[in-house]
């Protein structure tokens, strides 16, 4: 699914140790979905896709990419994130020379098992998931974030109205 003529996406943002904190800030009281991945691990190549087949259903916000990658790879993780028509998602790549460390600094009991997501529910703790995310999995977390975006929506309306 690597296509040569694919061009790098410059929206590919270095991870840094203080990045998840970006990203949770960014998105206070909104849903989401973190997917980690890397471009040679053939079970999260088979995620993208299936993220691929779902990507209208996501919002720009509802969807963080993070590749556990090497920074020095930035153009081919762009290049297969436009081969799965992800670009436009917020997508980041490791970009500290000790991995290990930023494994920690997402998850302490993570050990760098890929794919990994974490469900980020707008109103509680996150949950976190080892392997390739289910079809119908993916479809759940979508109603969920639909239901919550609705919910949160409305709130803000009577707020303002009241």
């Amino acid at each position: 699914v690597f296509s040569a003529d694919s061009s790098a996406d410059s929206s590919l943002k270095p991870f840094h140790s203080d990045s998840l904190d970006e990203i949770i800030n960014a998105r206070q009281g909104t849903p989401y979905l973190l997917v980690l991945w890397s471009i040679d691990c053939p079970p999260c190549l088979q995620e993208l896709a299936q993220l691929q087949q779902l990507r209208d259903q996501f919002s720009s916000t509802s969807l963080v990419l993070v590749s556990t990658d090497e920074m020095h790879m930035a153009d081919d993780v762009a290049k297969m994130l436009s081969s799965f028509q992800l670009q436009q998602m917020d997508s980041w790549i490791f970009a500290e020379s000790i991995p290990e460390r930023l494994r920690y600094m997402i998850d302490p009991t993570w050990y760098g098992e890929l794919p990994r997501s974490y469900f980020y529910p707008s109103s509680s703790q996150r949950r976190a998931h080892s392997g390739r995310l289910s079809k119908i999995e993916l479809m759940q977390w979508l109603h969920q974030i639909q239901q919550e975006t609705r919910l949160n929506t409305n709130l803000k309306t009577t707020m303002v109205i009241q």
